[in-house]
């Protein structure tokens, strides 16, 4: 049975939260996605400011440098958003220490700390990008908090050329890299790009429902990637790796 949500889309406002007219708990729970979703963004600048490093071909240089002034942008817009409810960006990292090395942020992790190469910077489109677009489109666009709503609606408007670049770049990677290649990074990558979503069926998520700031469970939008993601690969002649059922999710 589906959760009833408690307030529909941008129902509330950052003084609705300031006069303490919001129950406790939906401070916390938005407090902690939003903290979540910066986080993210930030990272991924940061993944996308390494691989910068370890990039010789020009186009695909010019390509990142774009997207990292882009994340740049939208991790500031999200830590502003909490700034609105006297959340620091300090303070919103101090949220996130345990949360950071779990599962849902090896994704985002790996690409900050480990990625190198152009093999890596389209994984990461397709493990970062895609998710990203999924979560903001879905659940953040249609947020009972406005704010986040509306910073939701200029992030998909800056990054829809994101999605467009890792369609693009999967068949050129093909031809550049082999298939053989490419599906290894695919197993390498996949399993952190499903658990991105995060667990299903959590407090948190329930949480998050009730109180209208998702509008779907996150094993709905991993759904909704792999099915999506399979079609793409199949385009191109590449296999989907098998995962394991439950999350974390492992190869098979």
């Amino acid at each position: 049975m589906p959760i009833r949500r408690q307030f529909e889309a941008r129902a509330i406002e950052a003084p609705d939260i300031k006069r303490g007219r919001l129950d406790a708990q939906y401070v916390r729970v938005l407090t902690r996605l939003l903290a979540a979703h910066a986080l993210a963004e930030k990272l991924t600048a940061d993944g996308y400011q390494r691989v910068l490093s370890s990039i010789d071909d020009t186009a695909l240089r010019s390509v990142a440098e774009k997207n990292l002034e882009e994340e740049r942008r939208h991790a500031a817009l999200a830590y502003r958003v909490l700034a609105e409810v006297g959340v620091s960006e300090s303070n919103a990292d101090r949220l996130m220490i345990t949360a950071r090395r779990s599962p849902s942020f090896d994704a985002p992790r790996y690409f900050a700390e480990q990625a190198s190469g152009a093999l890596d910077l389209v994984m990461a489109s397709i493990s970062l990008d895609m998710t990203g677009l999924i979560m903001i489109g879905v659940n953040y666009k249609e947020s009972s908090y406005a704010p986040h709503a509306r910073a939701a609606e200029i992030i998909l408007e800056e990054e829809a050329e994101h999605d467009l670049f890792s369609a693009a770049e999967l068949g050129a990677a093909v031809k550049r890299f082999g298939a053989e290649a490419v599906n290894e990074a695919l197993r390498q990558w996949l399993p952190r790009a499903v658990n991105f979503f995060g667990p299903p069926g959590s407090g948190f998520s329930y949480d998050c429902l009730r109180f209208g700031l998702k509008s779907k469970d996150n094993q709905e939008l991993a759904d909704l990637y792999l099915v999506m993601l399979e079609k793409r690969l199949a385009k191109v002649g590449l296999s989907m790796p098998r995962l394991t059922s439950d999350y974390p999710h492992a190869l098979a």
